[in-house]
């Protein structure tokens, strides 16, 4: 007898109501406390599915269907060539190793397993031309690309960043081309800021709020903190380029245990210098860690009543001014959530998980060296990021490894609940002392990555049952 497909599902409840996410579709449910009872009992394989009334009733609707997937391949695999070969999008120099600072939670700092640390490479000139060349021949179809430069400390190598900003000019024929670098902004002053002003480089300078907050962790190599330094700079800048400044500079806070998550806040919520819309906050990586991070109860404290804050203004109760930068980007995830789950689109026999990106075309990280990878957060010391170089082009191959990173566990994956909601990256899977990841790597993360499905989709529900909308209204079932 062939066996039988499983309908696969998620059952949850909040305070006021029962629902159901159907993987299928890709939607959620409310449904009625009897319709909920049975859907567990077909979840836990209690009750055949092809015995419930339940799921009949929502298979004529085409919700609820049988697992249909026979195999885990991303749909861009095929065209990962054609991709390479004309759309590539962004380019990212690595133009030094190298940084005049020592901040404590640097992925550089050796704090992290197995990630390189700061050291004394850069990329000569004629390496950092082969890499635009390349850029530029595999860039044809688009009329719009990104230029970054990447430390380390870019600015150490200013001189080199004119000498590929010029190249670069002579180079193109018609694209719109925006530079880009993150700087910590101890260089930021007279030809170096004149310069990048002048050819409109978006910038991400980092500032961990006040002088004590900053200086905790943003040290020079002697220990000093760089807090006066780089404040001094960033009102200059805005002294002589104040549009500039308003338009193209952002700055970059990354939340750490060493710091007084309060006197941060209180800090840029009180600056005159700085406005708070162009502040973006990253949490310290944790990933890889040789040790662990503890933060202050305030922290804690600190993230949970700005999240409450934000509840009441996305409910409605309080004015959208009221939600803090420190936690704006959950208000985009939830509205891109909710319209995901109302496009109703049918799993398909050929299916992925939603985590890779296309690696490379999207954004390609040159090392120093000229090698390629996916991007800058990956771990330049395993080759298995490495994804070609200026010499040999692109290792087409190694790209589809890591665009279809969930073949480590494709038998668990075709019939996980969180399928289609998962965004598992292989820069997520630790995998020390070995050349590539396991099964069993992957498979740490994706308990975690359900239990993140289920929050969300919990938030999502009692979010929707005290007036949530999204800034576009749909359907809710």
């Amino acid at each position: 007898m062939e066996r039988k497909e499983a309908v696969i599902l998620r059952t949850f409840q909040t305070y006021r109501n029962q629902y159901v996410y159907d993987r299928h579709t890709n939607s959620i449910f409310a449904v009625s406390p009897v319709e909920f009872e049975e859907f567990k009992q077909v979840e836990r394989g209690i009750l055949p599915y092809d015995k419930s009334a339940v799921i009949a009733k929502y298979q004529k609707e085409g919700m609820f269907l049988p697992n249909v997937v026979k195999k885990l391949y991303h749909p861009q695999s095929e065209i990962v060539e054609q991709n390479a070969e004309r759309l590539l999008s962004q380019l990212i120099l690595q133009v030094t190793q190298q940084c005049n600072l020592r901040c404590a939670y640097c992925a550089y700092s050796g704090i992290y397993e197995g990630n390189r640390v700061h050291s004394a490479h850069h990329m000569e000139i004629e390496t950092a031309k082969k890499a635009i060349d390349f850029f530029f021949a595999h860039s044809v179809d688009k009329a719009r690309v990104s230029l970054g430069f990447y430390g380390g400390e870019p600015l150490l190598e200013f001189d080199l960043i004119v000498k590929c900003v010029e190249y670069i000019k002579q180079r193109n024929e018609g694209k719109k081309i925006q530079f880009g670098l993150t700087t910590n902004g101890t260089l930021l002053k007279g030809r170096y800021a004149e310069f990048l002003a002048e050819n409109e480089f978006d910038i991400g300078i980092s500032l961990d709020g006040s002088k004590k907050e900053h200086d905790a962790c943003r040290k020079f190599p002697d220990g000093s903190g760089s807090f006066d330094i780089v404040i001094n700079h960033v009102k200059e800048l805005a002294k002589r380029y104040p549009d500039y400044v308003k338009e193209k500079v952002k700055f970059f806070t990354t939340v750490n245990p060493y710091m007084d998550l309060g006197c941060v806040l209180n800090y840029f919520d009180s600056s005159e210098l700085i406005d708070n819309r162009n502040i973006l906050f990253n949490t310290m990586v944790d990933v890889n860690l040789k040790d662990g991070v503890f933060y202050q109860e305030s922290y804690y404290q600190i993230k949970n009543y700005e999240y409450v804050r934000m509840l009441f203004a996305m409910t409605g109760k309080l004015e959208d001014r009221y939600i803090s930068r420190l936690i704006v980007g959950n208000v985009d995830r939830i509205d891109r959530l909710w319209k995901s789950l109302h496009q109703k689109k049918a799993l398909q026999a050929v299916s992925y998980q939603g985590g890779p990106c296309l690696p490379g075309i999207l954004r390609l990280f040159v090392r120093y060296d000229g090698s390629f990878f996916p991007c800058e957060r990956v771990n330049e010391n395993l080759d298995y990021y490495k994804i070609g170089s200026v010499e040999d082009g692109f290792y087409l191959e190694q790209m589809k490894t890591l665009l279809n990173v969930g073949k480590l566990t494709e038998k668990e994956c075709k019939k996980c609940w969180n399928l289609r909601r998962c965004l598992v990256c292989s820069n997520e899977i630790e995998f020390h002392g070995k050349e590539k990841p396991f099964k069993e790597d992957k498979l740490n993360v994706c308990h975690a990555s359900q239990e993140a499905t289920e929050f969300e989709l919990y938030q999502l529900c009692v979010l929707k049952e005290f007036g949530y909308t999204p800034k576009t209204e749909v359907l809710w079932v």
